[in-house]
């Protein structure tokens, strides 16, 4: 199982936040669409990236990778 970053299991609702925010960052990552597109794509991944953040589930700064 899955562990925040204080060392807690994440709840289901944790792992499928943290799921979410995994897969905006390959969609983000992987190129390809509208630039309007990828904008808005950016927007929701900034605001996950808060709310994982809060939690501890993972921290890092957007520019990076290391979750």
């Amino acid at each position: 199982m899955a562990v925040d970053l204080i060392g807690n299991e994440l709840t289901a609702k944790e792992q499928q936040l943290l799921d979410a925010y995994e897969s905006l960052k390959a969609l983000e990552a992987g190129g390809g669409l509208a630039p309007s597109t990828e904008s808005n794509v950016r927007v929701a991944l900034a605001a996950l990236g808060v709310a994982v953040g809060d939690l501890a589930l993972c921290y890092e700064h957007l520019t990076d990778s290391s979750c």
